[in-house]
């Protein structure tokens, strides 16, 4: 289960919106309870897409292992760190790709939000987490606080 504020839920939304047409991309800051099950979320941290300046960026997205370190040492001494990813479909479901299961999930103790824009609006979010054979995304509950 992840467990993330509507401000901050707020927050990926926009950013979706503002990179529409191309393909967003962030991390989700904060800890992991109840033995890895549960996911916290306090905060995004935007990264810039690295896959290119190609076509490419309207359907596909690259973080950096760079990205992940600074975001871990910004938050390190909250005692928060990286506990997910996030990303936008411009144009298609709010479901992993075949691509990102086999490029953009390193972690199954992670969640993965996927945000599918429509026309520049938000027309879904949800969330995901990898099994742990890496075989495939199971969708997870979001529990959405105020």
């Amino acid at each position: 289960m992840i467990k993330i504020e509507l401000p901050t839920l707020g927050a990926i939304k926009l950013h979706a919106q503002g990179e529409y047409p191309r393909e967003c991309c962030g991390l989700l800051i904060g800890r992991i309870e109840d033995e890895g099950y549960t996911r916290i979320v306090v905060a995004t941290y935007p990264v810039l897409n690295a896959w290119g300046e190609s076509d490419a960026l309207h359907h596909r997205m690259l973080i950096q292992p760079q990205d992940y370190m600074r975001a871990e040492r910004a938050f390190r001494e909250q005692n928060l760190g990286v506990v997910g990813n996030y990303h936008s479909h411009p144009d298609h479901p709010a479901i992993p790709s075949q691509f990102d299961l086999e490029h953009l999930a390193p972690w199954p103790t992670m969640s993965y939000i996927v945000v599918s824009v429509s026309e520049g609006g938000v027309s879904e979010l949800r969330s995901w987490e990898l099994a742990a054979d890496r075989s495939r995304f199971n969708e997870e509950e979001i529990s959405k606080g105020s």
